[in-house]
């Protein structure tokens, strides 16, 4: 209708026409009116600013999708599940934008799993509904991972058992050394400004905390996680600990849900083991102290446990694998019940290459634990802290994916897809290595003639990058990695795709902040946006084609734990389009929407006719070099400025 107007006011060639102007205009900005009263944000550019105004013309995304030529594509997100809940703006601009939404965090082991083994489904079964609902796909995410697992919970699965031939004594249970063990689990992120307290660690003291403030209770840590006790059993518990000054240090075992039993650990100016009696309700504690109303140095040695308890003797191998399948199978059994059959695919394995070392085979070894240990292969994993718990340190490199995949398909609806998801596949500092290696583990995995694996995931957390050299490397490595993926024969799913912007020629530099981006850097992420998407649906053949996910809607919080205070959106902070939006329409469609055209920088275009605004005004300007970014009619057509 817009058009219809615009093209009847530009080419009016009479006075009568022309006097019936004035009623069209007033109609047409009604119009214009009304649907701008009618989209949401996320419907439109940043306001009050005409380089943003195009963007307010575009349909959603998922539109420009050409599902003749490409019908297995998906266009997915990365979803903040209580956000999607909860927040209508984010549920809608989900729901209108795209085909797939993928959860953050939320279907994860450690969301549903507490250290205690208990299992809570609640907010995956309604996200589930609630997304399958409005006709989305829900794309599992993730089965076996080694982060973000219920760690407490499996250690003491694996933990040494009671000797049966030997009757119960008094004995050490569990024990910190502050001395040799040089961590906390946990402290407030602005502990020493706000809170006024620091902690170190040496060989003579152990752990150190100053305070330089008094406080009633906010000058808390938690000094020990994963503690493994039996419930409702009395241990004696002793700290030594001295002050430099007399004082106390309160506490609690528990959780950040289960308070649990509470102490008071006094102490004086000389060293001391001071012992208190305590009965744990849960198997898997934390130890969360805090020194109250006092200020100077609280210095602890060491924390022990001790009980009644018969003589331990390790589990066999075998009884730890065991075990570790009877948890992985009560895992995802449960969480394929919670689906209830709606959730046709899973990252089956997530991040298992580690990006270093060799196979064997010429192939990077899987991520493991060793690399926690000094002396152990600094290859063996490239991702160090957190809740890991790495499964194939007792299940082996070929068991654990295998087991994985059998009791997903045991589980999971006939259907059921599985990928092994990765990062860093589009490596351009090992000619691709990464993605090789895991084209190479998947083939050991599937050499039982059992395992079958359906698809491949390539995370892309990526950077656009002001020098073009760089980003040329890393576009033909892209490619590279796409081309790989296609020959492999499986789905291919780029998994969580984001980017940053890096200025200057160092190819390791720091992130721009969004903040900081201009107009110019904000266009070259759209364009390489575009580059990517085109590629991806050129190189894999429609049949192995899955989809696209852009993990981040908005940019990045200034806070947040993930690329903080980067351009990692299609949204901004205020869910308002950016031009990374327009890139994203481009790549999907080929070019830009039907009917539009674009003008760049090396085109021309006759505007003998004037050129007019999308109202019928007609500008001085005889020059598209001199116009915002927006969209105008020349010469009787709608056209695009960049």
């Amino acid at each position: 209708m817009k058009i219809v107007f615009i093209f009847f006011i530009i080419f009016a060639p009479s006075s009568k026409v022309c006097n019936m102007k004035k009623l069209y205009v007033l109609l047409f900005a009604a119009s214009l009116s009304t649907l701008a009263m009618a989209q949401e944000k996320f419907e439109q550019g940043k306001p009050n600013d005409d380089n943003y105004r195009y963007l307010d013309n575009y349909k959603a995304l998922k539109e420009y999708i050409n599902r003749d030529k490409y019908p297995n594509f998906k266009l997915g997100i990365g979803t903040t599940v209580n956000d999607y809940l909860n927040n209508s703006l984010v549920r809608n601009m989900t729901n209108k934008n795209f085909d797939e939404t993928v959860a953050g965090n939320a279907m994860k082991m450690l969301s549903c799993v507490d250290n205690n083994g208990n299992m809570n489904f609640t907010t995956v079964r309604n996200y589930v509904n609630t997304a399958t609902n409005a006709g989305l796909n829900v794309y599992g995410h993730t089965l076996a991972w080694h982060s973000q697992q219920p760690k407490g919970w499996l250690l003491k699965l694996l933990a040494d058992k009671p000797d049966p031939s030997v009757p119960e004594e008094f004995a050490l249970v569990a024990s910190k050394d502050f001395r040799t063990d040089k961590t906390i689990s946990w402290r407030p992120d602005d502990y020493n400004t706000t809170y006024g307290f620091t902690y170190k660690f040496d060989a003579t003291n152990g752990l150190t905390v100053t305070t330089t403030k008094s406080y009633s209770w906010e000058v808390q840590f938690v000094a020990w996680s994963n503690i493994l006790l039996e419930t409702n059993k009395t241990y004696k518990m002793t700290f030594a600990i001295k002050g430099s000054k007399s004082g106390k240090l309160d506490g609690r075992l528990g959780n950040w849900s289960t308070t649990g039993p509470t102490f008071s650990i006094p102490f004086t100016d000389e060293w001391q083991e001071v012992s208190v009696d305590i009965k744990p309700v849960l198997e898997s504690s934390f130890m969360l102290l805090h020194v109250p109303n006092y200020i100077g140095d609280v210095c602890i040695k060491t924390i022990k446990f001790e009980g009644y308890t018969a003589p331990i003797i390790p589990q066999t191998a075998q009884e730890m694998h065991d075990t570790l399948v009877y948890a992985m199978d009560k895992w995802i059994k449960g969480m394929m019940e919670a689906c209830d059959g709606k959730v046709k695919a899973w990252d089956l394995v997530n991040e298992a290459i580690s990006g270093g070392g060799n196979d064997g085979s010429g192939n990077y070894l899987l991520q493991h634990s060793e690399a926690y240990n000094p002396n152990g292969n600094p290859d063996a994993t490239w991702d160090v802290g957190g809740d890991a718990f790495f499964w194939q340190d007792y299940m082996g490199d070929l068991e654990y994916v295998r087991q994985t995949c059998r009791l997903a398909r045991k589980y999971g609806p006939s259907d059921i897809k599985l990928f092994i998801n990765d990062y860093n596949l589009e490596s351009d500092w090992d000619n691709n290595k990464k993605v090789k290696s895991l084209v190479g583990w998947i083939k050991k995995w599937e050499a039982d003639g059992v395992t079958k694996i359906d698809g491949i995931g390539t995370q892309m957390h990526i950077s656009c990058f002001e020098n073009n050299n760089i980003l040329n490397s890393i576009k033909s490595h892209i490619t590279n990695m796409f081309q790989i993926m296609a020959a492999s024969g499986k789905l291919v799913r780029v998994s969580e795709l984001d980017m940053g912007y890096v200025r200057g020629s160092d190819r390791w530099g720091s992130s721009v902040l969004t903040t900081q981006l201009t107009e110019a850097e904000h266009k070259k992420m759209a364009d390489f946006y575009e580059w990517i998407i085109k590629e991806y649906l050129n190189i894999i053949p429609p049949a192995q084609q899955w989809g696209i996910c852009q993990w981040c809607p908005t940019d990045s919080p200034a806070g947040s734990g993930w690329r903080k205070g980067e351009p990692v959106g299609i949204w901004d902070l205020n869910y308002y389009r950016k031009h990374v939006y327009a890139g994203f329409v481009r790549g999907l469609n080929d070019g830009e929407p039907t009917g539009i055209d674009r003008i760049d920088a090396d085109q021309t275009m006759d505007t003998s006719k004037g050129i007019y605004t999308l109202n019928g005004m007609r500008l001085s300007t005889t020059s598209p070099d001199d116009l915002p970014a927006g969209i105008y009619i020349i010469n009787g057509k709608k056209v695009v400025i960049r």
